[in-house]
Formats: C-alpha cells, sequence, structure tokens
C-alpha cells in the first residue's frame, strides 16, 4: 500500500496535475498529503481509478496516526483564577482602550 503522495511522485505528476485528474482543487491535494484534511469516499473512488488500484489500495493510515499524534488544542492554558482573554475579573468585555479614552458616567 503507497500514500497519495508517493503514488503522484511514482507518476511524475505535480499536485495540479493529480487535481485535474481528480477533479478537485490543487490545495486539496496538499491537504490530503500534508494529512490536514482526508479525501472523502467518492474522492478516494476517483484517485483509485485515476491510478489503477483498488480504493482500498491506498494507504491513508499514516495521515490519521500523526493526526492522533499531534493533539490540537483549541485554547491557551490558563491559571486557576486568571479571567479568560478579553474578560475583566468580574467576567465583563473588555475592549482595548475602553478603560482609557471612555468617559465615565459619573464625568458626564
Amino acid at each position: 500500500m503507497k500514500t497519495i503522495r508517493e503514488l503522484r511522485r511514482e507518476r511524475g505528476w505535480t499536485q495540479f496535475e493529480l487535481a485535474l485528474a481528480v477533479g478537485v482543487q490543487p490545495q486539496t491535494i496538499y491537504l490530503w498529503e500534508s494529512g490536514r484534511r482526508l479525501p472523502q469516499v467518492p474522492q478516494v473512488r476517483r484517485l483509485g481509478q485515476v491510478f489503477g488500484l483498488c480504493s482500498d489500495e491506498i494507504d491513508l493510515e499514516p495521515l490519521l496516526n500523526r493526526r492522533s499524534a499531534r493533539p490540537h488544542h483549541a485554547r491557551a492554558e490558563r491559571r486557576a483564577g486568571e479571567p479568560a482573554p478579553g474578560r475583566d475579573e468580574v467576567g465583563r468585555v473588555v475592549t482595548r482602550g475602553s478603560e482609557a479614552s471612555a468617559p465615565s458616567r459619573q464625568e458626564m
């Protein structure tokens, strides 16, 4: 079993050429090869046709293993009691410069 990148390189194709053959955008090929996305079932079938293989012979496992090896952390770590970014200690939204530039109601 070989990966999409290996199959493409064996034929001497660019990502653009493979994208034309499969009917997807060139950046889609990049995303598949880098492991950021997986092809959908119809796309895997089309890859199989393009390469002259059964779609089961295209190795997608390295992409899946790489994804689980690097967990994605969407939020930054905070210490206990530290307010969320953009919030004060009470939990109110704080915007840049709003404390210094906005006159208080008492001043009006």
